[in-house]
């Protein structure tokens, strides 16, 4: 669900993604965007419908324990408030300038799944951008890679 409206949102937004892991509990992005796009709106927009799909999903497979982990613990004021909150709030967003920079933030990236023990090689693990950049296969997002000269 994620990966799928990344991708969605990445066609709408007409942004480019260069890195992205996704794993149990958190993931990171390295995109840029077209100087007349607005990358709080494109969180905004793009966290809340993850949100309502994985909702969506849980309901529909009656995985009421799961969903009761997502409730907000605050009463709603207007009918259309939140009542779910999947991914958090607020977001680490951090411009990365240089190539030495953008070099180790795609390194911290695709080995995030390797320190996490979920693959034994960056490549390995399917729900990253790492496969595109080892040339081994297809990515759920179209990746725009970086090709950086060395330093």
């Amino acid at each position: 669900m994620f990966l799928s409206t990344l991708e969605a949102y990445r066609r709408k937004y007409n942004f480019r993604v260069h890195a992205y892991a996704l794993l149990p509990d958190h993931y990171h992005l390295m995109v840029s965007f077209p100087p007349h796009k607005e990358l709080v709106n494109f969180l905004r927009d793009f966290k809340s419908m993850v949100g309502k799909k994985v909702v969506a999903w849980l309901l529909e497979e009656k995985l009421d324990g799961l969903l009761a982990c997502f409730q907000l613990r605050k009463v709603r004021r207007r009918p259309r408030d939140a009542q779910y909150c999947v991914l958090q709030y607020n977001s680490y967003v951090k411009p990365v300038l240089g190539v030495a920079a953008i070099r180790q933030k795609l390194q911290y990236i695709h080995l995030n799944p390797v320190r996490a023990g979920l693959a034994a090689t960056p490549e390995a693990y399917p729900y990253s951008s790492a496969p595109a950049y080892a040339g081994k296969g297809l990515t759920w997002v179209k990746i725009d890679r970086l090709e950086l000269p060395y330093d």
